[in-house]
């Protein structure tokens, strides 16, 4: 949440956060925090670095800009979820016009988040060619396109799908800061009442290696630094007969899936956040609200920071990354850090987490 003052009025903060503040304190979902009587003041707004300290929510500050950045909650539950009610998404579609996640509440759905720098974007055509054949069953897809470019970045891979489905642009990374997304692929399942029953995992529909974008290359064509790239995919544990067959039997059985998680199991398998993760993803905002102001060398220090913070999150590193220099795979000078040398340290084998039943 991007912040001009370090007050806010309550139906701001809501909006910006989630939280909605009740005589018992910060709400969200089923989920009450007591809040100190100092973080409301007599005028009526809320003081922004008591919310922040109460929620483990990262503050930043850029004051060559007058501007400040509030990170999601990490001290209620210590997880990228605070409650399996899935949290108000609205984000736009390429032409602009607004699409509310919870409008499609009585429908099963499947949030797959994308990006146009990733392989995965040749994905979108089989998104779109499984909706089709689950939709008349309840399913509905909605693909996210987590591009800081917006929809001139994600327009052609759009278009060339040619989905009937929701496909929205998050040039903010919202699902990061609200579902937990930190790589892409990743998808997740919410409910006919608005209940996440599968949080963020890897999403795979397609190998890799065998998308059209890559048939259409020969490795000899290819640099040297491509080719490693190819190799170091070829040690990640990617089957994508998994995720459609579990979204098949979900569409079929409904809650009695054996894929499909209690509200409980929901939290403990979201991703960990802690209080440096909130401040990266703080930064990472801050960052973006920066770049499309037109000040890019002031993003780029907060999204090292962001980087430094949470080394683990892909999308922030790989957004970056491909702002500074779209060709490259190698180390960026502006960060230090590039996608074939950080995986060789990570070790591709742990890029995506394995997908559990």
């Amino acid at each position: 949440m991007i912040l001009d003052d370090l007050t806010v009025d309550p139906a701001g903060f809501q909006a910006g956060t989630g939280w909605a503040i009740k005589p018992q304190g910060a709400c969200k979902g089923d989920v009450c925090v007591p809040l100190p009587g100092s973080v409301r003041r007599p005028d009526g707004r809320l003081d922004v670095t008591g919310l922040a300290e109460r929620l483990g929510m990262g503050l930043v500050a850029d004051e060559a800009h007058g501007v400040w950045a509030l990170g999601p909650e990490s001290a209620v539950t210590g997880r990228a979820l605070t409650t399996a009610q899935a949290p108000p998404l609205e984000l736009p579609r390429l032409d602009g016009t607004p699409f509310r996640l919870d409008s499609l509440r009585g429908q099963k759905v499947v949030l797959v988040a994308w990006a146009s720098w990733c392989g995965c974007r040749e994905d979108l055509r089989l998104w779109s060619a499984l909706r089709e054949q689950l939709h008349p069953l309840g399913l509905e897809v909605v693909t996210v396109a987590l591009d800081t470019g917006g929809p001139d970045a994600a327009r052609p891979w759009i278009e060339k799908a040619g989905p009937k489905h929701p496909a929205l642009i998050d040039a903010r990374h919202e699902l990061g800061a609200k579902f937990g997304v930190v790589n892409v692929p990743n998808g997740l399942w919410i409910d006919e009442d608005g209940v996440i029953v599968r949080p963020a995992e890897p999403a795979w529909i397609e190998d890799p290696h065998a998308s059209s974008e890559v048939a259409a290359q020969s490795l000899d064509e290819l640099p040297a630094d491509h080719r490693d790239v190819r190799a170091e995919i070829a040690k990640m544990a990617i089957d994508p007969a998994v995720y459609p067959a579990m979204i098949r039997d979900w569409v079929t059985n409904g809650r009695a899936s054996r894929y499909a998680l209690e509200p409980h199991e929901v939290l403990e398998r979201a991703r960990p956040r802690d209080g440096a993760a909130s401040q990266a993803a703080a930064r990472f905002e801050l960052g973006e609200h920066l770049h499309r102001a037109g000040d890019h060398a002031a993003a780029v220090a907060h999204w090292r920071e962001a980087h430094r913070l949470q080394p683990d999150n892909w999308t922030y590193k790989r957004q970056a990354w491909n702002l500074a220099d779209p060709e490259s795979v190698r180390t960026i000078d502006a960060y230090g850090t590039g996608w074939l040398d950080d995986v060789r340290a990570l070790g591709a084998e742990n890029y995506y987490p394995e997908i559990k039943p």
